[in-house]
């Protein structure tokens, strides 16, 4: 499946970019491999093509109204991912440079909820064929 070999793809750069301390961009990556398997779940879930949305608590709800639901753990966190897809590209986003607006406790708490969240519909999609 394409969105999840994406996914995956995504976070291997995340990983990447926290060795080289690229901060901003872990949790970028980390936004990007969420928001990518959550739409390869949409084929299954929802049995339609992939909305244009890149909010991931939006993309969730739409799949949570179909019955898909994350453990507790990753549905508690997952609403932190969202604001990476504007503050890790955007000057006027971020309120200066994209690169000053995620530390290191910032970028190993999303790319491990990204981990978290790539395995687990990983295995749900695995179930589900």
């Amino acid at each position: 499946m394409l969105w999840l070999k994406a996914a995956e793809e995504d976070l291997a750069d995340a990983e990447d970019m926290l060795k080289r301390g690229r901060y901003f961009r872990v949790a970028f990556f980390a936004h990007q491999a969420v928001e990518k398997v959550l739409k390869a779940l949409f084929f299954t879930v929802r049995r339609e093509e992939t909305p244009h949305i890149r909010t991931v608590t939006e993309l969730y709800m739409l799949l949570k109204e179909k019955g898909f639901k994350f453990p507790e753990d990753i549905e508690a966190e997952i609403y932190i991912l969202n604001k990476y897809y504007t503050v890790t590209r955007y000057p006027d986003a971020a309120n200066g440079l994209p690169s000053e607006s995620v530390d290191r406790v910032e970028a190993e708490r999303a790319v491990n909820l990204a981990e978290k969240v790539v395995e687990y519909v990983r295995s749900y999609l695995r179930e589900s064929s």
